[in-house]
């Protein structure tokens, strides 16, 4: 007897790991926080653009909708607005990033009619498009790179008024230096804890990296993000900004600054929001650490130890570009091992 089914479920079966869409909607979620901050510091151009790169994804996908008769929304393509959205520069012009979000992410549906694709991370994409329209106005490297002769020399962002102190930080940094701090004989320098709190960056999602940073362990928490490449990213990064960072201006290795170089030039917002981007990572746990490792190497290399504002979307670029080479490479090695496991077991391959 024929039978029609109005629903199909996957029970008895279940996934570990939630779907995309609850990974976007969760990594939209924690990005909220952000959002009333720039309400808060009354940002209101950022918010302006925000809206406006959001916009520009929606009317993309429902013209891609329209044409290819697909779902009128999509949690992947408004994250991707989301992302535009927060780190562009605030003086940026709306009606270019509105352009250029559209175009770009109509060409993504048409060209891969897919979301989760190597060949192109359509957010690294529209931010480059952007600084090439626009480079005046990405904030240049805050701290020439002869500051870089000193062990901390994000202090020097502070002693010369690049970056503000807020009230609060010397009260907050006299805390943990006589309490928790203390028996372990680490300090924490003077301004640092507003470099985490506010890095007052002309983009948003460079300025709150405490923010970021609990939101990242939310996403890691309900498995929403790939450890794996951001931690061997971040691990890379770290120790190459400790041990090498001041050799080139004279000075000593191991004195490199490390939250500096963390908390700006947007490092760990890319780290957890755009680096593990679907489609653009390879598959393998191996293929995973060497696309974190040459991604740390090449974070170093071009970003140098902090402070820039579009130095990243070249490295994250660069990465885009090794992913379908890795992933050919892991297919191969696959079939190398499926063609020998095939053989132990007297099967012959067709």
């Amino acid at each position: 007897m024929r039978h029609n089914y109005k629903h199909i479920t996957l029970n008895p079966f279940c996934s570990s790991n939630p779907s995309v869409n609850d990974i976007m909607k969760m990594s939209i979620a924690v990005l909220l926080p952000q959002i009333v901050m720039l309400f808060v510091t009354r940002s209101y151009n950022s918010l302006i653009l925000l809206l406006c790169s959001t916009a520009a994804a929606q009317c993309a996908q429902l013209i891609y909708a329209v044409k290819k008769s697909r779902a009128l929304w999509s949690w992947p393509i408004i994250f991707e607005g989301l992302i535009v959205g927060m780190t562009v520069p605030s003086g940026y012009s709306p009606v270019h990033l509105f352009f250029t979000v559209f175009t770009v992410l109509l060409l993504q549906n048409f060209i891969f009619n897919s979301y989760a694709q190597g060949w192109a991370n359509a957010v690294v994409v529209i931010l480059i498009v952007l600084y090439f329209i626009s480079p005046d106005l990405f904030p240049p490297f805050l701290l020439p790179h002869e500051y870089f002769n000193q062990s901390n020399a994000g202090s020097r962002l502070f002693s010369e008024g690049i970056v503000r102190a807020a009230d609060f930080d010397s009260r907050i940094g006299n805390f943990f230096n006589s309490g928790v701090f203390y028996s372990w004989g680490i300090s924490v320098p003077e301004g640092y804890i507003t470099l985490l709190w506010d890095s007052q960056s002309a983009i948003p999602a460079f300025r709150f990296s405490l923010l970021t940073l609990a939101a990242s362990l939310i996403l890691i928490s309900y498995k929403a993000a790939d450890t794996l490449v951001t931690y061997t990213f971040l691990i890379v990064y770290g120790i190459a900004v400790r041990l090498l960072s001041l050799y080139p201006y004279g000075g000593l290795i191991g004195g490199g600054d490390i939250l500096l170089a963390f908390c700006t030039g947007g490092t760990l917002f890319c780290a957890f929001f755009i680096l593990n981007r679907f489609g653009t990572l390879p598959m393998t746990a191996a293929g995973k650490c060497v696309y974190g490792f040459i991604g740390g190497i090449s974070m170093f290399a071009i970003c140098g130890a902090g402070t820039s504002s579009a130095a990243v979307f070249f490295c994250l670029l660069f990465l885009n570009i090794l992913s379908p080479a890795i992933q050919y490479i892991e297919g191969r090695i696959y079939d190398v091992q499926l063609h020998r496991m095939l053989i132990q077991a007297g099967i012959k391959r067709g």
